[in-house]
Formats: structure tokens, C-alpha cells, sequence
């Protein structure tokens, strides 16, 4: 298994900061949308450090589907950047051959058919699903970015990212609520 993490704390600290202000402070609803989505694409930048994949290193390729101007944001904020010395490429709305080089598949809004379609593609493949949906961990996808009043609550499926042979470190999972697959207990 190769390993893409590193405890950094600067950026991790940047995160929590990101991750604790408050979504609500423009007063206008399309600029709360925006900071909503640069909070989620810093989860999403740091998560990946955070993770481990199985099988050969693959590059840092974010795969994306789902509503348009999150894409835009992820692209714009996260595309060309460096983590662990290699460079970020996000792929909007992944062909399936671009799918196959993906290492993370980020889904924005709530699953539509196609969504459905591109995650039962990768589905015990080694690619970590990050979706933004209520419930989108429990319904089998890995890891949630759900709204909880002001703040991103981070929910993981550890089931689904074993299945995959995904590692999640444990200091993502003790800031988050572990869930379990929809129809096997309570999380």
C-alpha cells in the first residue's frame, strides 16, 4: 500500500479553522454557497493526505460529478495545486476511461442516475467517494461532507472504504461520526 499522507499541522490547522467558520457570514445566499464549496474543497485537499490507497501510487486525480458550480470551485481552488510535492488534476464530469485513473470521486448535490452509475463503476476499485450529500455515507458511499447548521459535519463509511481497500488515518475518523451502511444498525 503506498501511503499519501503526512501529519502536517499547518494545514490541518487550516482546515479546522476552515472547517469551524461560520458558512453564514455574507449576508448573500449565493456567496454563502461559494464559501460552502471552498470549505468542502478544503476537506477534500486535505483528506487526501490523510488517506491510503491500495495498489500502485496513483496521481492526486480528483474525478467530479454532480452540480456544475461546485465542480467550478473544486477546479478553480484545487486544480494545479501541490500536495505531498505532486500536483492536483480535477477531472470534470470523468469519462470512464478517466475514471480509471481517479483516485477520489467527488460528488456535489444529490445522486442522479448518472451519479449512480459512476459510483457503482468504482466500487470496490480503490477510489475514494466524497459526497456532499444527507446520507450519501450511509447509502454506501465513504465519506460525507454534510451541512449541520453552520459548520461540515465529516461522516465516514468505513465499511464501504475497506471494501475498497481504502485506508482512512485515524485522525480523520476521530473528528468524525462513523456511520454505517444503510439497513445494518445505527451509526
Amino acid at each position: 500500500m503506498k501511503r499519501f499522507a503526512g501529519f502536517r499541522a499547518p494545514a490541518w490547522g487550516l482546515l479546522m479553522w476552515l472547517a469551524g467558520a461560520p458558512a453564514v457570514l455574507p449576508v448573500r445566499a449565493d456567496a454563502q454557497s461559494r464559501d460552502e464549496r471552498a470549505v468542502r474543497a478544503a476537506y477534500v485537499f486535505n483528506l487526501i493526505k490523510y488517506v491510503e490507497w491500495p495498489g500502485p501510487e496513483k496521481e492526486p486525480v480528483i474525478g467530479f460529478t454532480g452540480d456544475a458550480a461546485t465542480g467550478e470551485v473544486m477546479e478553480r481552488l484545487l486544480g494545479g495545486k501541490a500536495s505531498e510535492g505532486r500536483t492536483i488534476r480535477v477531472v470534470l464530469y470523468p469519462s470512464d476511461e478517466e475514471l480509471e485513473k481517479c483516485g477520489v470521486l467527488y460528488v456535489a448535490g444529490a445522486p442522479t442516475p448518472e451519479v449512480r452509475k459512476a459510483l457503482e463503476k468504482v466500487k470496490g476499485r480503490g477510489v475514494l467517494t466524497v459526497g456532499e450529500a444527507e446520507g450519501f455515507a450511509r447509502d454506501g458511499g465513504m465519506v460525507g461532507l454534510v451541512k449541520s447548521g453552520d459548520h461540515i459535519q465529516l461522516e465516514v463509511n468505513l465499511e464501504a472504504a475497506q471494501g475498497s481497500g481504502i485506508r482512512i488515518s485515524s485522525r480523520v475518523l476521530n473528528l468524525a461520526e462513523i456511520v454505517r451502511p444503510a439497513g445494518k444498525g445505527g451509526s
